[in-house]
């Protein structure tokens, strides 16, 4: 079974996401002065390294080439905008306004496996690395959103 152009097309788009994360994770960890913030942001882009190694072995057993993005000469709008947003934050310390840009992350994310999720004719292995990506990234979406509100309510007390 000849996985279609389109679907190959999607699925180096979300190569492409998580190379792009990495490098948000990757510079967030040299920019962010926060200890506990720094390793945070290093795990999440060796994760995220992670996921781009299993990716492109994927595409490689599907007889395809996975694209090369390793100098992202070409990054896309909505890596821009996140970026922008999240700069400022860790320089100035707004923890809790980093979160949400990495909650950001995480949504765009999950958004591109479902997605490519829903395409048909995905051998039962991409669709098995895909689903564990995508919970991963839903698990660390929800613990950073429940440790924020965990936060919030000692405040109010």
């Amino acid at each position: 079974m000849k996985i279609s152009e389109q679907v190959i097309t999607k699925i180096n788009n979300v190569l492409m996401m998580n190379y792009e994360a990495e490098k948000i994770y990757s510079d967030a960890s040299d920019l962010v002065m926060d200890d506990d913030l720094k390793t945070f942001f290093r795990e999440q882009s060796v994760e995220r390294n992670g996921f781009i190694r299993a990716l492109k072995k994927e595409i490689t057993k599907l007889g395809e080439e996975p694209q090369d993005f390793d100098r992202l000469n070409r990054l896309s709008s909505r890596y821009h905008m996140i970026w922008k947003n999240v700069r400022p934050l860790l320089k100035e310390g707004a923890e809790r306004e980093l979160l949400d840009q990495v909650c950001n992350v995480k949504q765009w994310s999950i958004d591109n496996y479902n997605s490519l999720l829903q395409e048909i004719n995905l051998s039962l292995s991409l669709c098995k690395l895909l689903v564990g990506q995508r919970d991963k990234l839903h698990v660390t979406m929800n613990t950073i959103k429940a440790n924020r509100a965990l936060t919030v309510s000692r405040l109010k007390v």
